[in-house]
């Protein structure tokens, strides 16, 4: 039996599945067998196709057929075709079985010139479009509709940590009036921390509370007036006032 080495090729190319059925077909019609299978991964048009040479050693090292089931957006790439070419290996594309050494940098040089051509339409298309008042990608009407917050990273992520800092003072908020009179009675904020965890209570992260998070806390809800020694600034506004 003909020995057949098969390449695929996952990203913009035909799904995987669909390629491993067409390459089985092919070399079970031609009596053949694979004797190895290499996948190439990615999308990028400039890559160096690293697979697709180990391919090619492989089937020059086996005496093997290099099967490719779609060629059809491969053969785009110049790249693609120069690399079958350097390699002398003997191969055969599933999809257009006559391409051989000799027209396959024909087709590929085709195809690449009319994806150009394609791009190029696509541009002056969308750019007409915008001139004349049409509104594109997501300045479309009612694109956004429903999920505004997800507008943007930058959106996104400030309502991200506005949600997060109303769900905080939700659950701060029933001790707040307590923290507030132990700052007043000149307690530390150990103390108030030994306090909030003999509670029982725990912060929103599900652990016990620290030194950092109760000053966190007051600083945000509270106010900075109750940080740092409040008995020293009630004792010495009332000198003030008595003054």
């Amino acid at each position: 039996m003909n020995p057949f080495v098969v390449y695929h090729r996952t990203g913009k190319a035909p799904p995987l599945p669909e390629q491993e059925t067409t390459a089985r077909q092919f070399v079970a019609a031609n009596g053949g067998r694979i004797v190895a299978s290499f996948t190439e991964k990615g999308q990028s048009s400039a890559s160096d196709w690293p697979v697709l040479r180990k391919a090619a050693d492989a089937a020059l090292s086996k005496g093997a057929t290099l099967v490719i089931a779609y060629i059809d957006r491969l053969s785009r790439s110049a790249r693609f075709t120069s690399i079958l070419l350097e390699s002398r290996v003997e191969f055969v594309c599933c999809d257009m079985p006559l391409c051989n050494h000799t027209t396959i940098h024909i087709v590929a040089a085709t195809a690449e010139e009319e994806s150009n051509r394609i791009r190029t339409r696509t541009r002056e298309g969308l750019a007409a479009a915008k001139a004349s008042g049409v509104k594109l990608g997501s300045n479309r009407k009612d694109h956004w509709k429903g999920r505004e917050h997800k507008r943007g990273w930058k959106k996104a992520v400030a309502r991200s940590v506005e949600l997060r800092m109303q769900r905080a003072a939700g659950a701060y908020a029933p001790l707040l009036p307590e923290i507030r009179k132990r700052r007043e009675r000149g307690e530390t904020l150990p103390e108030i921390v030994e306090w909030l965890n003999n509670g029982g209570h725990v912060t929103t992260a599900g652990k016990p509370f620290t030194q950092t998070a109760v000053w966190r806390i007051i600083d945000r809800y509270l106010g900075k007036e109750y940080l740092g020694n409040i008995k020293k600034k009630t004792h010495g506004s009332k000198v003030m006032a008595a003054e």
